[in-house]
């Protein structure tokens, strides 16, 4: 595709893809092609390889290129392949990401660098991102997840930030409405703001949000995919409903257990999850028992 057409192609619900790991904590790239190859063609907007979800703090790059590799090969256009590039240092995340580029990349995802805390004011991300975008031929999207990083750039910061050239769109995954409303106030006109959670997805598309990246995504993305579908259609009630069904698995999943419990979600949903990379733990049995509850709440009375 086209630059033009991979930007206008950013938009609809995203699978932030898991990286299965072995006992021994080694990468499992044939689960994970398994379930990149189960994922696309679902109605989504793409995947995401190396995000959050995917653990990409703990991936060697090595990993990554090789999961972008495997993920090309399978990820149709226009289905657009989304890769987390973003490194602490401007130099590594620049080399990362043309490396991901040159292996098929269609956009990139860079995070908030967040080690020296103090000093990522809106300077030194602007330079941050200006040089990056500028230095690759995909474009790039802004990564804010402030849960984790603890940076949280203001509404005025992002509304610089896409101003840049080819920094196209942003990842806004605090879950705070009024924020994601300040930003899109703040924003120039037609850049993809795409939101991480599914709490306030409907608010945020009515709002002008484009779609989301959703961990839901990975195991039940015809619930995801059917509610943002119903907003495009105006069906405001079935997209309601669905985002009621939708609820009880960042409530009861993803908040509190994080990526182990999203795996064990895939797991029960016949995905290939796969342990966790320690440090994080996999979940007791008591915790799997709260997450196949939470998911025959999401499902219950449905045919799929």
């Amino acid at each position: 595709m086209t630059r033009t057409e991979t930007i206008a192609h950013l938009k609809g619900i995203f699978a932030p893809v898991v990286t299965p790991f072995d006992r021994g904590g080694e990468v499992d790239y044939g689960l994970f092609r398994e379930n990149v190859a189960r994922t696309v063609d679902n109605g989504l907007g793409g995947i995401l390889v190396a995000g959050s979800t995917g653990e990409a703090p703990y991936l060697a790059e090595r990993e990554r290129l090789r999961l972008v590799d495997i993920a090309r090969r399978i990820v149709r256009r226009p289905e657009i392949l989304l890769v987390g590039t973003g490194l602490e240092s401007t130099r590594e995340t620049l080399r990362l990401s043309r490396e991901a580029a040159a292996r098929g990349a269609d956009a990139l995802l860079v995070i908030t660098p967040n080690y020296y805390k103090a000093r990522m004011n809106s300077d030194a991300l602007a330079e941050h991102y200006r040089t990056v975008a500028a230095g690759v031929a995909r474009p790039v999207l802004v990564y804010s997840i402030p849960q984790f990083t603890g940076i949280n750039p203001s509404p005025e910061t992002l509304g610089r930030l896409s101003r840049l050239p080819n920094v196209v769109g942003l990842k806004e995954s605090s879950g705070n409405l009024p924020f994601v409303r300040a930003i899109l106030r703040n924003v120039r006109p037609g850049f993809r703001v795409l939101v991480g959670s599914v709490s306030i997805l409907l608010d945020a598309l009515r709002a002008g949000a484009v779609g989301a990246v959703l961990s839901q995504a990975t195991f039940v993305p015809e619930l995801c995919v059917g509610l943002y579908e119903a907003f495009l259609r105006g069906q405001g009630r079935t997209a309601r409903e669905f985002q009621q069904r939708l609820l009880p698995l960042a409530q009861k999943i993803a908040i509190p257990y994080g990526v182990s419990g999203i795996k064990v979600a895939l797991e029960l949903c016949g995905y290939a999850g796969g342990f966790p990379r320690p440090p994080l733990l996999p979940l007791s049995a008591a915790q799997r028992r709260d997450v196949a509850q939470a998911l025959r709440e999401a499902r219950a009375g449905l045919a799929f």
